[in-house]
């Protein structure tokens, strides 16, 4: 009886010992609803007379916006909607049982000239081998059902010998970039280059994103191109509507739709291998000579120019040129995207004019 008695005793200990290191249900963060975050659909600034709608979540990325109570400057308004009046900055905060929020700004902004169409650059350094990455292509497909075309996708996959689709190009901006293994892994997530999306697990909170997404550039990108046999004809043209100076201009060839296996840690998004996994706008050359970007003349980006670079390209055999796509950036002198955007090859468009 006391040698039953004492190993009951030791099992009971023993589950005890492995509830406390494994946490409870009541650890903050995981079931627990400690604080709100607010985010505004479609990017923090707009055109004047246009609405806004603000999506109101807690840390569990539960959306609570029908119940929460939402500020626009300390006003409670009626809904999730707002239309600014005035230009300006606005202040947004909300309240929900009390609990602690952090507001944020949005811009109104008065049309004035001639301004372009702005996107961002979505940068995910990934690898076919790594079973997180799913979440970075899971928050491009959020990223899209929010914004439309609003942002521009590059797949950068390494490192090399451990990914099919890695080259000396993915190598040469993982090492721009630092993602070696050693100071930043896989996955990586950049917006606009220089601003980092951290690799939680949340792949369905796009208030990151969207905050950098602005109602207008006074940057635009026109890309043309023309296949003749082997060789691919490229012309880029950029145009101005304000006076700039210290840009960088940076173009890549990228293959859309490439279907392979994927592994897989997150349940949610599918097995543990995913055989017929699409992998996105997979980063295959650079047609400007450096990953970090060629500088623009000065004399150049001045109010009403266009600075013209042309490219040529030969498409190697195994690519599928109807899934092959150019993307063309600008940067300012510290890197950061300010404008990009892509267009598949064979097609020539012009200035997106709002």
């Amino acid at each position: 009886m006391k040698k039953k008695l004492l190993f009951l005793s030791c099992v009971i200990l023993f589950f005890l010992l492995l509830s406390s290191c494994s946490g409870s249900a009541s650890d903050e963060g995981n079931t627990v609803a400690t604080y709100l975050t607010i985010s505004s659909e479609g990017g923090n600034e707009k055109l004047l007379g246009k609405t806004f709608t603000f999506r109101i979540k807690d840390n569990l990325n539960n959306d609570i916006t029908a119940e929460s109570e939402i500020f626009v400057n300390s006003e409670l308004i009626n809904g999730n909607l707002y239309t600014p009046t005035d230009k300006g900055v606005y202040t947004i905060s909300a309240k929900y049982r009390n609990l602690p929020v952090n507001p944020i700004s949005v811009n109104a902004v008065i049309n004035d000239g001639v301004n372009f169409k702005h996107r961002i650059l979505y940068e995910d350094f990934t690898g076919t081998w790594c079973g997180n990455c799913t979440r970075a292509g899971a928050r491009a497909k959020n990223l899209k059902l929010q914004t439309d075309d609003g942002f521009v996708f590059i797949g950068i996959h390494g490192p090399n010998g451990q990914d099919p689709w890695s080259n000396t190009v993915s190598t040469e901006t993982e090492i721009f970039k630092n993602v070696t293994g050693t100071d930043l892994g896989w996955p990586t997530m950049f917006i606009n280059r220089n601003t980092m999306w951290d690799d939680s697990e949340n792949y369905t909170d796009m208030s990151l994103p969207l905050s950098q997404l602005k109602a207008f550039s006074k940057i635009g990108i026109k890309i043309g191109s023309a296949v003749s046999g082997d060789i691919l004809n490229i012309e880029t043209r950029i145009s101005f509507a304000q006076n700039f100076s210290g840009l960088k201009m940076a173009a890549f060839i990228v293959e859309d739709e490439l279907v392979g296996k994927q592994k897989n840690y997150v349940p949610a998004l599918g097995p543990s291998t995913i055989y017929d996994y699409v992998h996105h706008n997979v980063l295959r050359n650079k047609l400007t000579a450096t990953v970090a970007g060629e500088n623009i003349p000065d004399s150049q980006t001045g109010i009403s120019n266009e600075y013209s670079r042309s490219f040529q390209y030969a498409v190697p055999s195994g690519y599928n040129r109807a899934h092959l796509k150019i993307i063309v950036m600008i940067m300012d002198g510290n890197g950061t995207v300010l404008n990009v955007r892509e267009e598949k090859i064979g097609i020539t468009n012009t200035y997106e004019f709002l």
